[in-house]
């Protein structure tokens, strides 16, 4: 009875993957024991040398065989017993001035490489305040490895001190997580771990690890020669022969196509980019797409979406095909969508085009936007399989008359923006200047950082990327303030990379904090404040969709950022006019440490811009801006009421309701993630 207990209490604890463990452990005494352990006794092999080792040191050793280099905490009581196996470690150890910090900077590590980051914290706020790293991580498919703290077993549910309820408040922002309640689970729980923070779309896990557990003493064999497995991931999914065939049919007929590219094709530019050229294919990227395809090549219309290229979101909209590439259909680059993609859909209907979907996760299909043709794998394995299907598209008189189409909306709708009179200079300014040094001193191995707004967009707009994971941002949840800490995370990680962190006064003001861990470890970023003391696309919001009535969006009591930084120790320049901008940013380029810039920029709208509740081809664009912001003799451009996301009338809007509850009553969802054994979430 004791053990079905145990499988109880269990179950809830950890999910459907320990459940089966656990309930398999009821009918045979030797469940405790790890597989590796029970072959080991089964072999008529010698027994390999053993070692005490507390369970911190365990988890120590299981992470330097996964090949961790680099781990971002803070310490705390409850998870003392695992820093201290970090005492002269072949990992790096880096002390973040906050936990979400060193949330952020393990994500940041993960973005740039690809590889899991590793973060440990404590227990109670040590945890709590990793909640939005941790969900960040999430939305944008990072794989990421939390190791918390936690009260001795004993204390467990008695509101001990510094004690949460830390995997019941994770659950909704991990893909897997787990309590450890006994020693011998320790390897099963870090190999677990990692496989499913790297399998399918990477994401964050989560291993609660109380005091007790961590501390007990216990002989194990030597990690080199018997630990679980640590590398492994989850095989991809088969490829089906008769959707790849359709695929390559419409592929092959379309007169319009478009490649429609995502952060899932991060790890197969060459594909893409043969893909594109073979077939005479425009491409357009997402945010974290973007460096997939070379941006400096005549078939790229950059990226897309909200604040996107106007040509790029032309494009999609008269496209007769879009062949999505590991990107999901963010609301942010659909615009409404009822208004999406009209000339696709029409011609799904006549088999003569559509929308292709390639995408690891299989509840992707459908979840925004219903494909004609669904391939579900590997975006790598789904392009590979593609190839000898598809046919040469040079000469093609109908793909050289789409590409001129899609030429003459690049030059017609260019990233522009209206320059200052006065000398001043502005964040565009500013960028065209960061991209010409890069360009003029063939700078190739940089990466850029931001934070959450307008610097953010502008960036996508008034740099070239030409490699991926070199744009490092938070897409989805839009976290401000995680510019600098995935800076940081970024140089620890790649060393030899020049990184940038262009951030704004806003958004730098939530983790202006880090410099101290900046200072301390001497981590050579070069920090770009675009300081306009406002959160000007809040503001822009407000002065457009809400009568000008601005609350919460300025900031008139900045610090003095150079003043700031130096009092870290830390290398700081200001600017605030074009006289002297490319000599201060060559300054900052050619500064060896780390050194901050004050951008002290004028405040501007960016565009182009999608209104919520518009289509994609229903941007404001620069031509419009004296109307938006009531400038000059211009007529003013007024919105009738405030600009909605959901569906223009209240019918339809009730139509998604009624379609939500429906299929609520029939699957028994509740809103909380269903789970299982390496396998993504269905929300």
């Amino acid at each position: 009875m004791k053990s079905r207990a145990a499988a109880v209490f269990l179950r809830r604890q950890s999910g459907l993957a320990m459940t089966r463990m656990v309930a398999a452990a009821t009918t045979r005494q030797d469940h405790a024991r790890p597989r590796y352990c029970q072959s080991r006794l089964a072999s008529s092999r010698p027994m390999p040398s053993l070692k005490q080792m507390t369970g911190g040191e365990l988890i120590h050793s299981l992470l330097v065989k996964a090949g961790v280099k680099q781990v971002f905490g803070y310490s705390g009581g409850a998870v003392l017993p695992l820093v201290d196996a970090f005492v002269d470690s072949p990992i790096e150890w880096y002390t973040s001035s906050h936990e979400q910090c060193a949330g952020h900077s393990a994500a940041g590590a993960a973005k740039a490489t690809g590889e899991v980051g590793v973060c440990i914290v404590t227990s109670g706020p040590g945890l709590t305040n990793l909640v939005t790293p941790l969900y960040d991580a999430m939305t944008d498919g990072v794989p990421l490895l939390v190791l918390s703290g936690q009260v001795p077993t004993g204390a467990m549910g008695t509101d001990a001190f510094q004690e949460c309820p830390a995997t019941e408040i994770t659950q909704p922002c991990t893909k897997w997580n787990f309590v450890v309640h006994q020693y011998h689970q320790i390897p099963w729980a870090i190999a677990e771990a990692l496989r499913i923070a790297r399998s399918g779309r990477p994401g964050p896990v989560h291993v609660d690890l109380p005091k007790d557990v961590l501390s007990l003493k216990a002989i194990v064999p030597q990690i080199e020669e018997s630990a679980a497995p640590v590398g492994v991931r989850d095989a991809p999914p088969m490829l089906e022969l008769p959707q790849l065939e359709e695929a390559a049919r419409l592929i092959n007929g379309a007169k319009k196509p478009i490649l429609y590219v995502g952060q899932g094709a991060s790890d197969c530019p060459e594909l893409v980019r043969e893909l594109a050229h073979r077939s005479r294919i425009p491409v357009t990227t997402t945010c974290h797409g973007m460096g997939i395809f070379d941006e400096n090549d005549p078939l790229s219309l950059h990226m897309l979406g909200m604040h996107g290229a106007a040509y790029a979101n032309f494009a999609i909209q008269e496209a007769d095909l879009i062949v999505a590439v590991g990107s999901r259909f963010d609301d942010r680059t659909t615009g409404a969508m009822q208004k999406y993609a009209p000339v696709a859909r029409a011609a799904a209907q006549d088999g003569t085009g559509g929308i292709i979907h390639m995408d690891i996760r299989r509840e992707s299909f459908g979840k925004v936007v219903d494909p004609t043709v669904a391939l579900w794998g590997d975006c790598k394995h789904s392009l590979q399989a593609l190839f000898p299907l598809i046919t040469d598209g040079e000469g093609n008189a109908d793909r050289e008359a789409w590409l001129n189409k899609c030429n003459d909306w690049k030059t017609e709708h260019k990233f522009a923006y209206a320059k200052p009179m006065d000398g001043k200079i502005k964040t565009q300014q500013v960028l065209e200047c960061l991209n010409e040094v890069i360009v003029d001193r063939k700078v190739d191995k940089w990466t850029m950082a931001t934070g959450v707004g307008n610097h953010q967009m502008m960036s996508c707009q008034f740099v070239r990327w030409t490699k991926p994971r070199t744009f490092i941002t938070s897409g989805s949840l839009g976290v401000m303030g995680a510019g600098l800490p995935y800076a940081i995370g970024v140089k620890v990680a790649k060393p030899d990379e020049t990184v940038i962190l262009v951030d704004g006064d806003g958004s730098f003001g939530m983790t202006n904090m880090d410099l101290q861990t900046v200072a301390r470890y001497q981590v050579p970023v070069k920090m770009m404040i675009m300081n306009d003391a406002r959160q000007q696309m809040v503001w822009v919001w407000q002065k457009l969709f809400f009568n000008s009535r601005f609350l919460s969006v300025t900031n008139p009591c900045n610090p003095d950022f150079v003043k700031l930084a130096e009092a870290y120790g830390i290398k700081a320049l200001s600017c605030d006019n074009e006289a002297d901008m490319r000599k201060t940013m060559e300054e900052m380029m050619d500064y060896k440490g780390p050194v901050l810039v004050d951008w002290k920029v004028v405040p501007d709208i960016c565009l182009p811009m999608v209104a919520p509740g518009k289509g994609l081809d229903e941007m404001m664009l620069l031509k419009d801006r004296a109307g938006l912001l009531g400038e000059d003799d211009a007529e003013k451009i007024e919105f009738e009421g405030l600009a909605q996301a959901e569906p223009a009338d209240a019918q339809t809007a009730a139509m998604r309701r009624c379609s939500l509850f429906s299929f609520a009553a029939q699957t028994g969802w509740t809103g909380a993630a269903r789970r299982g054994t390496g396998v993504d979430r269905v929300w």
